[in-house]
């Protein structure tokens, strides 16, 4: 009994099919690694292209506070000083990252130590540029922290300047204005926007809340 003869389904003049080898195990471990290292240049970068605009809305705050804040002239002059020497220091660092992008890591670091300083420098306004009114220095500690907050999606740096712009508002509020009350607000609105910054560089938040002013 003749066994049967099985054809080949692919033709006789057919090129040869092309088989992919698989990748090396040590690539496959590798690609969350490489993920991740991704990730946090795209998140460097983005703090250094954002810190511009963070820096420009602290001048027209500043701006704002020395015009209606009630502080004496030359405290409010010389706390003004440090503040525009902190927007220039921004300024020149988002040069030299966007000159150097290889030194982004530096670049990224000497940032979040300016925005040390931008923070020590605007709550140094607390007592410098502001009449002792609660109201008033609540604000002047918040609505930057919330907008810094919102817009640079780096959260070391956000912690670097918003803690010692609270700090210092609270003693502010405690020492110039005896204010518990005051106080009290302004810890409970400080939760909250760490929290609103933090659900802010884990999860993001729709892009159309951030599309005015450059804020994504």
């Amino acid at each position: 009994m003749a066994l049967p003869e099985f054809s080949s389904a692919q033709p006789d003049n057919a090129p040869p099919r092309s088989v992919a080898p698989p990748l090396p195990a040590a690539a496959l471990r590798r690609l969350p690694a490489l993920h991740d290292e991704s990730r946090l240049a795209l998140r460097r970068a983005g703090l250094m292209t954002r810190a511009v605009p963070a820096a420009g809305s602290l001048l027209v705050l500043g701006t704002l506070a020395d015009m209606f804040g009630g502080g004496s002239l030359a405290p409010a002059f010389a706390w003004s000083v440090l503040v525009c020497a902190g927007v220039a220091a921004v300024l020149l660092s988002h040069l030299r990252a966007a000159s150097v992008f290889r030194d982004l890591p530096g670049s990224t670091a000497d940032m979040r130590a300016i925005l040390l300083y931008l923070g020590l420098a605007w709550g140094a306004g607390a007592f410098l540029a502001l009449a002792p009114t609660p109201a008033l220095i609540v604000a002047f500690a918040a609505i930057p922290t919330l907008m810094l907050g919102l817009m640079l999606g780096d959260m070391p740096a956000i912690l670097a300047f918003a803690a010692p712009v609270l700090a210092a508002s609270l003693a502010a509020l405690l020492l110039r204005c005896g204010s518990m009350m005051g106080a009290g607000v302004l810890l409970a609105l400080g939760c909250a926007i760490a929290l609103l910054a933090w659900r802010r560089t884990r999860i993001g938040i729709p892009a159309a809340l951030f599309t005015i002013s450059g804020l994504r």
